[in-house]
């Protein structure tokens, strides 16, 4: 409340929408000492209202004008926004071990009233009818609307043609209808859909708005808490609660008040409280660890942001300064937290707000709120830097969350992100049961689980699992689909737990039942079935549900505790000591005492204030909880979640178009291109006089021809032919049938050459395409890549494709810049592969210089790394692989003299343990339960480069969560990188959950004489995230030089205007700059002594530097391209070139021999 009280009223109204509020009115949440009837009056006194939740807790709605004045109202003790919460089968129940409860024990949670708090419910969906047609919900309470529906008004709608007219209530988002059938399903359905719980009661809160929204506010939901415990007391049924809503908002320590009124809730009240973890575990939005000297946390900001909340916790031991810096470069300064608890300003367009809290009443460490927001519309795109320092500290950890998923942009993320303590809020409750997600077909840990922290403190997180991925259930209008998530595997929980409540209390065999004591049954009875995991942990808890188990543990132990004898005490003796009588240790409040006086069936025994001993008559013990509301337990809560500016013009290339001392256009050098062919009747590739600029093509798909060695090329005489017959109305494809299905080719073409409407960076260079041949079926599928829809080329295409274009350019002794579009993964990324070695020799020669680009690899979790300390660490990495991959390979590079072996374990839990290495044989091993077949060559040292390379072939690989396990057996350096295909290869989840953005820069781009350009968005100066980024494996700077590359115009196939955006398109702006500089270099006559290692020199020389960065870096390399600044920099060197004849005396025997 504080930083809302000093930021501008503007601001204040727009970060009041980010927190899903109204502009005008705020609503808070309050801790209250006193009357609350004098809290209600003097809120009202401000223009505000007053709900009072009881237990000190209460919301309060008023004006913003008037939020300061809360501070006169000494009753209140604390206030806190309200946190923003999101929504994060038979074969499930058959891995719960529901069926064996239902047959074993007749159970169907019968008695029991599940609540639930969600996005509503389809009350006319048959699965929450009995078998005679009537409904199972007792209320339906929509907080939108403020109206509350009871039973009868429910069967009066089912019975109605409009039920709608009666209970308008509807559930547009279909989550809770979902969730409520996992628990509860039932009635005259497939049984397949029935849940554990299929003949309890229901009662549903719908918090969410109206519409297809998946969000709402902490209050709420703690009105919908009140409610449903009142209805449950009203009722007389005991309560099962469900919750799907989690939020990242706050310290995930259980200490705001949201989370404090669940764990009052928890403790006070006979109910059993189930909560989601989230789904936040793969979603990059968190980040933690020791504070060094200077901690460098990048955050990649996605497109149309509008406000950005970061929240950093760390122990009010240590002190600390944040440095931002935006995209651009621009830096806010460093400020020392420790002195100033509050800073603002601006960094571009972009307003930051720093504010630190201090100590508050429920948290010495209190937090530090970062929040970015643009004034005029979306917070800048890019990846913007967090630079922790240290001041002094003790502890040293700290912890930044972002809000969860579906509060943010699918690329809003950390780069570097840390998966652990990323359970969602109100998950972090200690005494409530929180529920992550498994496969349950595949046994392996759902990705998207929130995770507990590494240190299982204070106490373990989540509890327990459930299966949360594909869960048939209910569905608006009637239907059934699958979802995914936690908020799936919660509800299975929760249905469980209702057959446990029914035992116990409803049938009286455990009146005690709920809260912690259900809990130690359901957590000791867990599934701990996998040898490689070592329980409890934060990823998995305690173990899988299996409630059989619980029942099995409460026969064995349960029973005998319920009727064991203790010592006597004289005041309750005879009670005590009776075979009638159990006796049972209490917590209470208030006066219990006088409470059992007079009752007959029940004495007590005081421990102390908090605690007693009760003795109640066998089989009363129900009785007992109801008529004495003094026996109370203690639980708590918190938020919830239910997850264009030409680059040619910014690069200065068009200057140089039209000055009259330095016009330079291309003239006289030729632009080899090795891509997806092109639209040679495209007019951009056509002069004037509909000839056309192309030199030849050489089709690789095409085979006709015998000049080449296969494929067909076409020489320009061949291609005026053809535009000519076009213009005569006749087909061209008759003459030159080479054609670029892709477009790739032709966007690029036109951006480096491009004439007419979009001109590009050499217009009057003249071009030489290969249009590569995709790589066979039978390569693909030796190499375990099948079912693509996408072109892949092999790399012996590509060299012989740019072996093509240098004979080119030596028969017409013309100047070339070659450009590759394409990349690979695959290598050891220091510039030893033989496409690297090659370019590098073709790059010797005079006029010749390859260009390419770092790739679109940055932020796509394709490359990990870390460092093996000693022989014998074992390092583990995870791996996240997509269900609908078949086949899998990755490669592990470790510098020499260093040797690692490998292990895998699979997603089931299988473990292959150290596999032995043998020098380049291959190890076959078959996965039993996966029915998966792994290859490992070791390569000890590998050929070119020294180092040892382990490489995995996995086929028929299985989805979910594979570790592969390093161990050191000889170590001098440690490091080692581990590569997957890249992202069009592999699928969509196909990913390292914790990867490493450095030395993403695919080959050949690690060449040594190549020019490398990594890409930024030149539209607002920042670099985007998806760019790859250096150095390479060996430590030599990569990128050389950074260049605009999205969004931008281009003329595609078919004459039709497009844009493009990427790593191929920046390195298309960079092959037209080097052009130009040949022309004036070679073809002008002013340097003609042009290699390929003078033209990077040049350029980086000219480079545009962002202040506040140091160069060069992984990002930018040396810096911005910039043409302008390259003649710039050559016009102050103090140097001439001429020609000179120069006199070499050869001996006569050597001459014969020349």
């Amino acid at each position: 409340m504080n930083l809302l009280n000093r930021v501008p009223e503007g601001v204040k109204n727009k970060l009041l929408q980010f927190e899903k509020e109204d502009v005008g009115k705020i609503e808070l949440v309050v801790l209250i000492n006193g009357d609350n009837r004098v809290v209600s009056s003097q809120v009202e006194k401000l223009g505000g209202t007053f709900e009072y939740l009881g237990y000190g807790f209460g919301i309060i709605n008023i004006p913003i004008s008037n939020l300061q004045n809360l501070n006169t109202i000494p009753e209140i003790i604390y206030i806190e926004l309200p946190k923003v919460l999101y929504t994060s089968f038979e074969p499930s129940n058959r891995s719960s071990c529901v069926e064996q409860v239902w047959s074993m024990y007749n159970l169907s949670g019968k008695g029991i009233l599940v609540g639930f708090i969600d996005s509503g419910i389809d009350y006319t969906h048959p699965i929450f009818k009995t078998k005679e047609g009537k409904t199972r919900i007792k209320y339906i309470y929509d907080m939108n609307q403020e109206k509350i529906w009871n039973e009868a008004d429910i069967n009066r709608a089912l019975e109605n043609p409009d039920p709608y007219s009666i209970v308008t209530q509807r559930d547009d988002v279909g989550h809770g209808t979902h969730v409520a059938g996992i628990a509860c399903g039932g009635g005259n359905v497939d049984r397949r859909y029935y849940g554990p719980a299929y003949e309890s009661s229901i009662a549903m809160v719908k918090m969410t708005r109206e519409g297809k929204v998946n969000f709402s506010k902490s209050t709420q939901l703690m009105r919908g808490i009140r409610f449903l415990i009142d209805k449950s007391k009203e009722l007389k049924l005991p309560l099962v609660l469900n919750l799907s809503f989690s939020t990242n908002d706050g310290a995930h320590d259980g200490n705001s008040l949201l989370e404090l009124y669940i764990r009052t809730i928890n403790s006070l009240e006979r109910i059993s409280f189930v909560i989601a973890a989230g789904n936040e575990g793969d979603a990059g939005h968190h980040v933690g660890g020791r504070i060094l000297d200077s901690n460098n946390i990048q955050i990649s900001i996605d497109r149309e942001e509008r406000v950005i909340k970061l929240q950093l916790y760390r122990s009010f031991t240590d002190n600390i300064s944040i440095e931002l810096k935006n995209p651009m470069g621009s830096s806010s300064g460093i400020m020392n937290i420790s002195t100033n608890d509050y800073y603002s300003g601006r960094l571009g367009s972009d307003n930051y707000y720093i504010y630190n809290s201090g100590p508050t009443p429920f948290n010495i460490n209190g937090e530090i709120l970062i929040i970015l927001e643009n004034s005029m519309g979306f917070v800048t795109s890019g990846v913007w830097n967090l630079n922790l320092n240290k001041v002094d500290y003790i502890l040293g950890n700290y912890d930044i969350w972002l809000p969860i998923s579906e509060g943010l942009n699918r690329n809003t993320r950390f780069l570097n992100p840390t998966p652990y303590n990323t359970l969602g809020i109100p998950g972090t409750v200690f005494n409530a049961i929180t529920v992550g997600s498994y496969n349950n077909i595949t046994n392996n840990i759902s990705s998207f689980s929130g995770r507990g922290n590494l240190q299982m403190l204070p106490v373990v997180k989540p509890d327990i699992v459930a299966p949360g991925e594909n869960i048939e259930s209910s569905i608006p209008n009637r239907g059934f689909d699958s979802r995914t998530g936690t908020s799936m595997a919660t509800p299975e929980v929760t249905g469980a737990i209702a057959l446990l409540a029914q035992w116990g209390i409803v049938q009286g065999n455990d009146p005690y039942l709920y809260g912690e004591r259900l809990k130690y049954y359901l957590l000791k009875g867990a599934k701990r079935d996998r040898n490689d995991v070592v329980y409890p942990n934060p990823l998995w808890g305690y173990g899988s549900l299996c409630i059989s188990n619980a029942f099995e543990i409460w026969f064995r132990e349960g029973n005998a505790r319920m009727n064991r004898k203790v010592l006597s005490r004289a005041t309750c003796v005879n009670e005590y000591m009776s075979e009638e009588f159990n006796n049972y240790i209490v917590e209470y409040s208030g006066d219990i005492g006088k409470a059992i006086q007079g009752k007959d069936y029940a004495c007590v025994f005081i421990l102390d204030e908090n605690y007693a001993v009760i003795s109640v008559k066998s089989g009363e013990e129900e009785r007992l909880l109801r008529e004495v509301a003094e026996i109370v337990y203690l639980e708590r809560t918190t938020f919830y979640t239910l997850n264009d500016i030409s680059p040619l013009e910014t690069s200065n290339i068009y200057k140089f178009h039209e000055n009259p001392f330095l016009n330079l256009r291309g003239n006289g050098v030729l632009v080899g291109m090795v891509d997806t062919g092109i639209d040679y009747l495209n007019l951009s590739f056509t002069y004037e006089d509909n000839t056309t600029k192309i030199v030849s093509i050489w089709d690789q798909t095409i085979n006709i021809d015998s000049n080449v060695q296969y494929g067909t090329e076409y020489s320009r005489e061949k291609i005026n032919e053809a535009i000519k017959a076009k213009k005569d109305g006749k087909d061209p494809y008759t003459i030159v049938p080479s054609r670029d299905e892709v477009g790739h080719g032709t966007n690029m073409a036109s951006i480096i050459a491009g004439r007419n409407n979009y001109i590009g960076a050499a217009p009057d260079s003249e071009l030489v395409m290969v249009k590569l041949k995709p790589a066979k079926r039978s390569t693909l599928q030796k190499e375990g890549v099948v079912n693509v829809d996408f072109p892949i080329y092999n790399s012996t295409d590509v060299i012989l494709g740019i072996r093509y274009l240098i004979n080119v350019a030596k028969s017409l002794k013309k100047p070339m810049v070659i450009y590759i579009p394409v990349g690979t993964n695959m290598g050891g990324h220091d510039g030893n592969s033989i496409l690297e070695r090659y370019i590098d020799e073709i790059s010797k020669t005079r006029g010749i210089a390859v260009v390419t680009s770092t790739g679109n690899s940055g932020d796509s979790s394709t490359h990990a790394s870390g460092k093996i300390k000693t022989v014998g660490d074992i390092e583990t990495i995870e791996l996240k692989v997509d269900d609908s991959e078949r086949n899998l390979t990755f490669e592990v590079w470790c510098n020499k003299p260093d040797k690692i072996s490998i292990g895998l374990v699979s997603p089931s839990g299988e473990v292959i343990e150290k596999i032995p290495a043998k020098l380049k044989e291959t190890e076959k091993i078959q996965f039993v339960f996966e029915g998966s077949s792994v290859n490992v060559t070791y390569y000890f040292p590998e050929e070119s480069s020294g180092d040892e390379l382990i490489l995995v072939k996995i086929e028929n690989i299985r989805g979910g969560i594979w570790l592969i396990r390093l161990i050191g057996d000889i170590i001098v350096d440690g490091t080692y990188n581990i590569w997957i295909p890249q992202r069009p290869i592999i699928k969509d989840q196909t990913r390292f959950i914790k990867p490493d953005t450095d030395i993403t820069l695919t080959i050949p781009s690690t060449s040594a004489r190549i020019i490398t350009t990594s890409v930024y968005d030149q539209n607002n100066n920042t670099m985007v995230a998806f760019s790859g980024r250096g150095f390479t494996r060996d430590g030599r700077i990569k990128p050389d030089i950074a260049s605009g590359g999205v969004n931008v115009s281009t003329m595609g196939k078919g004459n039709t205007p497009t844009k493009v955006t990427g790593g191929s398109v920046a390195s298309a702006v960079l092959a037209g700059a080097v052009a130009l500089i040949l022309q004036w270099g070679i073809v002008d006559g002013r340097d003609k002594t042009m290699y390929s290692t003078k033209i990077k020199t040049y350029l980086i020389r000219g480079t545009r530097k962002r202040p506040g960065d140091i160069y060069p870096n992984r990002e930018w390399g040396y810096g911005q391209l910039d043409l302008e600044g390259v003649f710039q920099g050559i016009r102050s060197l103090d140097r001439s070139y001429e020609d000179r004849e120069v006199l070499i005396r050869i001996p006569e025997e050597l001459y014969r021999l020349i």
